[in-house]
């Protein structure tokens, strides 16, 4: 998480001191300032995200951060898992996020509306069901997260019963204060009946035949049962295997409507050694041309364009590059060959032919 923001640090304090000390005043003070912006830049980010945390309180789910925060409370529904990599894996898109983290709202496989919080490159992400929309966690530790949401669930339903025992007891209470306009039941006894013996078979017979039509009634309600049951779970199972078409059909026509190349460009970025590749280049000439007395002096025109062409040709090459591999991946390769070709003509204005 805060792999870029230690670089956009790392890179201001290499520009910065080298501006100071290879350039003279003003144009120093002026380099100076813009090679700090990405240190500033790294810091803001990394304080965001540091900051940046999930609780699970009773019946609600707050997601906190630098200055402010929301709740989003728990509705009835299913709480289920999405594959963000690997084979058959949905596309999650969010409006603010770069290399790997995402914050705040995002689009899941193309048409639901969703919220995420997703500070790493997880494989998977839990989906919680609130009052504003699923809410997509890529959580450490998935069963400590579904752990924590059982027992938010519970204490909602718990507070649930609670106020409606306490509806069950006012209205018990209204009934006992107007019971005296209703007489209470009253109760009509009878004399006991001897039964003969004919009267005693005809009973016996009765009870048999009811006991008869009972266990049959009870046997159909039973067949009845499981043949419902049996047609339900054909219905899932043909209303599961529709939906995996339709996602899947979804998911060919996104990766033919993108092309291979996007999904290849969101999926394997330039590494972050690539990036710095003309930063150090450049620092290695630097250390080279001071080793064998090959600049010039700072105070000259031709010191002043050397250092220069070294801030451009590294910190800044640097820079560039990492702005491309957050928005355009597919520019990296141009940048740093840039910096590596400005690098080579120093060398070249340093060393000779």
């Amino acid at each position: 998480m805060l792999a870029v923001p230690a670089l956009l640090v790392l890179v201001a304090l290499v520009a910065v001191p080298a501006a100071l000390l290879l350039l003279a005043p003003p144009l120093s003070y002026v380099a100076a300032a813009i090679g700090a912006l990405p240190g500033i830049v790294g810091l803001v980010m990394a304080v965001s995200l540091a900051m940046l945390r999930v609780d699970v309180e009773e019946a609600a789910v707050r997601v906190q951060w630098l200055t402010g925060g929301r709740t989003y409370a728990l509705e009835p529904g299913p709480v289920t898992r999405v594959r963000l990599m690997g084979e058959g894996a949905s596309s999650l898109r969010a409006r603010s996020g770069i290399l790997g983290w995402q914050v705040g709202r995002a689009r899941l496989r193309g048409d639901e509306e969703v919220e995420v919080v997703r500070l790493a490159r997880t494989r998977t992400a839990i989906l919680v069901p609130t009052d504003r929309g699923r809410l997509a966690i890529a959580a450490a530790s998935e069963p400590e997260l579904l752990d924590a949401l059982t027992r938010a669930a519970r204490a909602r339903k718990r507070l649930e019963d609670l106020v409606g025992g306490e509806a069950d007891a006012s209205g018990t209470a209204e009934r006992e204060d107007g019971g005296d306009d209703e007489p209470p039941p009253i109760e009509i006894e009878t004399p006991p009946h001897i039964l003969t013996g004919i009267e005693r078979a005809m009973l016996d017979e009765q009870l048999a035949r009811q006991r008869f039509e009972a266990e049959a009634a009870a046997r159909t309600e039973a067949e009845a049962a499981e043949r419902a049951a049996a047609e339900a779970a054909r219905r899932e199972a043909e209303a599961a295997a529709t939906r995996e078409a339709e996602e899947a059909a979804r998911a060919t026509e996104a990766q033919a409507a993108v092309g291979p190349a996007a999904g290849k460009r969101i999926r394997h970025l330039p590494s972050v050694w690539f990036v710095l590749l003309p930063l150090l280049a450049t620092l290695g000439l630097w250390g080279l041309a001071l080793a064998m007395d090959r600049l010039p002096a700072p105070s000259t025109d031709t010191g002043k364009l050397t250092a220069l062409a070294f801030v451009l040709a590294g910190p800044a090459t640097s820079v560039g590059a990492i702005m491309a591999r957050a928005w355009w991946p597919r520019l990296v390769g141009v940048v740093v060959t840039g910096g590596l070709a400005a690098a080579v003509f120093v060398a070249r204005s340093l060393f000779g032919t």
